[in-house]
């Protein structure tokens, strides 16, 4: 038996990643793109429970920085956790979200392992017995019973992993843009756990294959195809002819639109207006900031690491699930439908 728990972040997905995690057995990998501080100290406890850990973070210090100074102060006390770092090659990042726990679980999402992408309960509770927190909004999926969709994520952590390399002892000075403000979602919504067939989980472990996983799911004719992406770069060559097809689709009557994270720069705004895509961004003085990445068309969801940018799409390391499911869509939809309602025009008149 195969169970798929749909969760959104900051509603409940931040309480299940701490689940997954101290719930491992035997063996956890972590592939992500930032771990912070207030989950650098579940590793080594994890370690302490005799879990093999492997924890694969992005080259780039910032809020690695707080979950490294955890590892070094649990080696002070004997507890040492394996973490490399993936440098980066120009725009390859290591950007997934992908945790692999056991023989059989796994774990897709849209956001990073740090207080504002994924706030926990402090007593472990979930909707609607938990208070409402904030953080940026984000999907993620957690799949217990595939082991065979499990070992082609460890595989492709473990290529990775080779080429990784430990974090370095001092971190070059980096810029740290200014982050937009969070807000609790109302309301607070609980997670969706449903059986589901293995044949309808498919697993992409870069930004090319999730670029493929998009194309397929935008090939066929659709009546619903709804986007969220923190942004969207208009320009990039891997981005535009999803956005054409979205727009042959709209023509053909599909209700497609987007909904964006944060305020796009001119020339996107353009582009998404000149294809008469309707556009909304996320507001977080009425929800919150938007860092989901998905999709939903008609009764399939996507759940994916990748932004749509030359990055996402076509050189960076990224994770998506794609889930053939129909009660998976329409929870993931639901969640669309709410924010959409409470989110601003992203150009003036009608979006």
């Amino acid at each position: 038996m195969t169970r798929l728990t749909c969760a959104l972040g900051p509603d409940s997905a931040g309480t299940l990643l701490h689940r997954f995690i101290e719930s491992a057995a035997t063996r956890l990998d972590v592939a992500v793109y930032e771990a912070g501080a207030s989950y650098g100290w579940i590793f080594p406890r994890a370690v302490e429970r005799g879990v093999r850990v492997r924890l694969l973070l992005d080259g780039h210090g910032d809020a690695n920085r707080g979950c490294l100074e955890e590892l070094r102060a649990a080696m002070e006390r004997g507890v040492a956790v394996p973490c490399r770092v993936r440098r980066h090659d120009g725009l390859r990042e290591a950007h997934w979200k992908l945790l692999v726990a056991d023989s059989d679980r796994l774990a897709v999402g849209t956001g990073n392992l740090i207080q504002r992408d994924a706030p926990a309960d402090h007593h472990g509770r979930l909707p609607p017995d938990a208070a409402p927190m904030s953080g940026t909004r984000e999907w993620w999926a957690f799949v217990d019973g595939a082991p065979t969709l499990a070992a082609g994520a460890r595989s492709k952590i473990s290529a990775v992993w080779r080429e990784a390399v430990p974090p370095p002892p001092v971190w070059t000075v980096e810029h740290v843009s200014e982050v937009p403000p969070v807000g609790a979602p109302h309301p607070s919504v609980a997670p969706l756990e449903v059986e589901v067939s293995p044949r309808g989980l498919h697993l992409a472990t870069d930004a090319r294959a999730v670029r493929t996983a998009i194309e397929a799911l935008l090939e066929p004719p659709s009546r619903r195809c709804l986007v969220t992406v923190p942004y969207i770069h208009a320009w990039a060559h891997e981005v535009r002819p999803l956005l054409e097809r979205c727009m042959e689709l709209r023509g053909q009557g599909a209700d497609v639109r987007v909904l964006l994270g944060t305020v796009p720069a001119d020339g996107d705004v353009a582009a998404l207006r000149d294809r008469g895509l309707p556009t909304r961004v996320m507001d977080p003085a009425r929800c919150t900031t938007g860092h989901a990445k998905g999709m939903v068309v008609d009764r399939t969801a996507l759940v994916m690491s990748s932004n749509w940018s030359a990055a996402g799409l076509g050189s960076s390391l990224e994770a998506g699930l794609r889930i053939d499911n129909a009660a998976a869509a329409a929870y993931f939809g639901d969640a669309f439908e709410r924010d959409w309602a409470v989110a601003d025009p992203a150009w003036n008149g009608r979006g």
